[in-house]
């Protein structure tokens, strides 16, 4: 059977923990999705044609939309391919919901590096290879620099899966907060990146500046923060170790995203939860 994902494609994925698939779907498939959501959000006033309507930052309660028959165009020859390739073909097969609807609409807040709530929705401690889940993004819609892209650590899952080989065992039934903290301070890198350094300007041009326009070398592994920007009809796979946190779409129109985690046999620990 012939591989979806190429060399290049693969490579990628191994070194930053996220790769893209374009045109995944096509365009025409992604409007129809957008015309589902548009309908929906317009019987709570959020006009499709008017952002000054657009009051909620994350629209939530829209689970009565997973039956709607456009979000199987998701689940495409190319996107299943690209699964079996990653976690196994017998894993490629259309899960029976579309997942959750991460829609984020622009805010006056200027577009920052997080802080808070950096964190993975699978189980930490699991080891990053063999690879027996994956994090699926398809954007629907368009996703510019600075406009709601998912912000992810670019790499981070190498740097989880070193930090937490140092730590000492865990009790069986520590919670993922617990976990959580220990990994994120377990090395000055990831420290520096859950730290709060206010409204100072020249600090978040510095933060910018170091975590987003250049690379480092943290444990031996190359790591960055980068967005999720896509086009519509985009997915994205991600490492279930990819670190990530909610940005502020600064930008100046909504992010309209499907995820869904493919979790492994069995599903998902208790201290598993998909962040928006």
């Amino acid at each position: 059977m012939a591989s979806t994902l190429t060399p290049e494609q693969l490579a990628t994925f191994e070194r930053d923990g996220v790769v893209r698939l374009p045109g995944a779907f096509t365009a025409d498939e992604a409007a129809a999705m957008r015309d589902v959501v548009w309908r929906e959000l317009g019987t709570r006033g959020l006009r499709r044609d008017d952002p000054t309507t657009w009051v909620d930052e994350a629209p939530a309660h829209l689970q009565h939309l997973k039956a709607r028959p456009e979000w199987r165009a998701v689940w495409s020859e190319r996107t299943l391919g690209a699964v079996a390739d990653l976690v196994g073909p017998e894993r490629a097969v259309a899960p029976p919901d579309s997942g959750a609807f991460f829609i984020l609409f622009p805010t006056p807040r200027p577009w920052r590096v997080p802080w808070k709530a950096w964190h993975v929705d699978h189980a930490w401690l699991d080891p990053k290879a063999p690879l027996r889940a994956l994090k699926v993004h398809a954007h629907f819609g368009r996703t510019l620099p600075r406009a709601g892209g998912m912000t992810i650590l670019a790499g981070g899952h190498h740097l989880i899966d070193a930090i937490a080989r140092t730590l000492p065992p865990f009790p069986a039934d520590a919670k993922g907060e617990v976990v959580r903290k220990a990994i994120m301070q377990g090395h000055p890198y990831l420290r520096a990146l859950g730290t709060d350094v206010g409204d100072d300007e020249a600090a978040q041009r510095a933060r910018i500046e170091r975590f987003v326009d250049r690379e480092e070398d943290v444990l031996g592994f190359p790591v960055r923060v980068v967005e999720n920007t896509a086009e519509p009809g985009d997915v994205l796979l991600m490492h279930p170790l990819t670190l990530h946190t909610r940005p502020t779409n600064a930008g100046t129109e909504p992010r309209l995203v499907l995820n869904k985690d493919l979790y492994p046999p069995g599903g998902p620990t208790p201290t598993m939860s998909p962040s928006r």
